[in-house]
């Protein structure tokens, strides 16, 4: 039986708008401590032919950049004493293997994830030289085969002050993918500080030192300041959303106390929820340019055109790279809630000058 369009619960790689895209990213395969190449999910990758499927997109849009996103394995990232990062016949051995792989299924080049926080199981800091050695080797192997290198980076201070030399893997790659989302969320450790937006806009002169540190303004200042170029820098952006339950109704902005997540949990996808709160009560913070919804002791923070908008603007006038999203299945692509990829058209319209 064939399902009405409106009623499409998940986005076919058929069905992607290749005209609202410059890369699209193929999430993602893992390398393993052996510098071994293995596929995440084998069932939709191999035997239902993801890679294949992804990559033949191109034959719509020639011009389109298929990338493939490549994360380190647990063990990987775990042991201090990996050889990965210290032992230059493995570290040849990973190029070789990524070479192979990316040409095997056509990919234009990969995203290596560079993202893991050091307090939770990732790197020791020994390791920012470590990055750099890596991201170079397979830099110089990925110039002679015409391949594209660019990394995702955690966008806390705390984390790119233990991880990133991030002068020197500027040097290495063709762009930076800023994860600037997930500044706040709504675990136990959230609570003290209280309700608070995934990815806000900038910081609020209510916040503490710290806190003013966990928005986007504040970390594409802090690259730049380190040495990152400004057309280097993709801003991250985010088609999800968190929310929260309310300790009391009647508070539910910024800071509001909270009891535990809320109906949606800490990630509910744009698609999943936009029909949802349609008469739930809206607010913009102001201060941080993005906005919430809220009825009785629920409030949901997200993105939406206005908010990003102002990120799309922001890109402009700080003359970064661009922007990507995560991710573009996050949006209401079948346009349930008003127009298909409602959110992703918004930022091509301010960064791509299109109507």
């Amino acid at each position: 039986m064939n399902v009405p369009q409106n009623h499409q619960t998940a986005l076919l790689i058929h069905d992607i708008d290749l005209s609202l895209c410059t890369h699209l990213y193929y999430r993602y395969v893992a390398i393993n401590s052996n510098a071994s190449i293995d596929s995440v999910d084998a069932h939709a990758d191999i035997e239902y032919g993801g890679l294949k499927k992804f990559n033949d997109l191109r034959k719509k849009k020639g011009s389109i950049q298929i990338i493939l996103a490549v994360s380190f394995s647990f063990p990987a990232t775990e042991s201090v004493n990996n050889k990965l990062y210290t032992d230059q016949n493995l570290r040849q051995k990973l190029v070789n293997n990524l070479v192979k792989y990316v040409k095997k299924y056509g990919f234009n080049g990969i995203d290596l994830d560079l993202s893991y926080n050091p307090q939770h199981g990732g790197h020791p800091s020994s390791y920012k030289k470590k990055y750099v050695l890596l991201l170079k080797a397979i830099r110089e192997r990925f110039h002679k085969e015409r391949l594209t290198l660019s990394v995702a980076v955690d966008p806390n201070e705390s984390t790119a002050e233990i991880l990133y030399d991030i002068k020197e893997i500027s040097r290495y790659v063709k762009f930076i993918n800023l994860k600037t989302f997930e500044f706040h969320l709504n675990s136990d450790a959230d609570k003290k500080v209280g309700v608070g937006h995934t990815s806000p806009m900038y910081h609020s002169p209510k916040e503490n030192t710290e806190e003013r540190k966990r928005n986007i303004d504040y970390v594409v200042r802090y690259w730049i300041r380190k040495g990152a170029p400004e057309n280097k820098l993709i801003l991250g952006t985010y088609f999800s959303g968190i929310s929260y339950t309310l300790a009391n109704p009647k508070q539910f902005g910024r800071g509001s106390p909270f009891t535990t997540e809320g109906q949606f949990g800490s990630m509910m996808t744009y698609f999943e929820f936009c029909d949802q709160i349609k008469k739930w009560k809206y607010f913009f913070d102001h201060e941080q340019k993005v906005p919430y919804k809220h009825k009785d002791n629920q409030v949901i923070a997200y993105d939406d055109d206005r908010s990003l908008e102002i990120k799309a603007k922001y890109v402009l006038d700080m003359q970064l790279g661009g922007a990507m999203v995560y991710s573009i299945d996050a949006d209401d692509f079948p346009g349930k809630c008003g127009k298909k990829f409602a959110l992703l058209k918004t930022l091509n319209r301010v960064l791509r000058k299109k109507c």
